[in-house]
């Protein structure tokens, strides 16, 4: 099972400030821009994100309705794979995280009272989070193209159609345990700043964004993140 690790993840405090101010009536203080600048400059220099990835490539060796087949002896049950991954001969499966430290910058700061502190750090990560998202995308396109095979969009347990209680068999597909990731009682990742993702390797595979995913998601208006993403983030 590949493991990448030389990953760099990275931000601009006029990247966050963008993205706050699709959200919000007004610009962010210049003092709380002060802030963000700070953290990220900290976030670089104390290496508080630790990006790195996880995956396999699995043939599928059969399918039917809400059921695909792996090779090895694996199935994943979600009807929206089957649904949007008809045409696929392989699956890609992967796990990314930005690791443990953020998280615990972010635990401090609400034990030591400064919870504005902690929420704007936790924001810096949820945003990093994406962008290590659309990294490891185009890792797993490569790997299709290696094989001389085309990529499908992105798929992730929790979404309408593939159970959350199937992140336990991603997870141990992907080989999140080698990159420090496990899983909670609730099928929730730990470190929290991680991700899990599918995707159909094939010939004439339908392609879709994640902000195509997103504008589908049921989820969608209760999300706190969904239109604060900063445009080179999403992208």
């Amino acid at each position: 099972m590949p493991v990448v690790s030389d990953l760099r993840v990275s931000l601009t405090t006029e990247q966050v400030s963008s993205a706050w101010g699709a959200s919000r009536a007004r610009p962010p203080a210049p003092s709380m821009l002060a802030r963000v600048s700070e953290y990220l400059t900290r976030m670089d220099a104390e290496h508080w994100l630790r990006p790195a990835l996880a995956y396999r490539v699995l043939g599928i060796v059969a399918a039917g309705p809400g059921w695909m087949d792996l090779a090895g002896g694996s199935r994943l049950r979600a009807p929206l794979l089957t649904h949007h991954l008809r045409r696929a001969s392989h699956l890609a499966i992967a796990v990314c995280t930005l690791g443990g430290a953020l998280e615990n910058e972010v635990s401090d700061r609400f034990a030591s009272g400064d919870r504005l502190g902690a929420v704007v750090l936790d924001d810096i990560g949820t945003f990093a989070l994406y962008e290590l998202g659309a990294q490891c995308e185009q890792i797993l396109r490569q790997a299709a193209a290696s094989m001389g095979l085309e990529s499908s969009g992105v798929l992730s347990p929790g979404e309408d159609g593939f159970d959350i209680r199937e992140q336990k068999t991603v997870a141990a597909l992907a080989g999140a345990s080698d990159i420090g990731v496990s899983l909670t009682s609730t099928s929730m990742f730990a470190p929290r700043k991680t991700v899990s993702v599918v995707m159909g390797f094939g010939a004439r595979m339908p392609y879709w964004s994640r902000d195509d995913r997103c504008a589908e998601c049921g989820a969608r208006e209760r999300c706190p993140h969904r239109r604060r993403v900063p445009e080179a983030v999403a992208s």
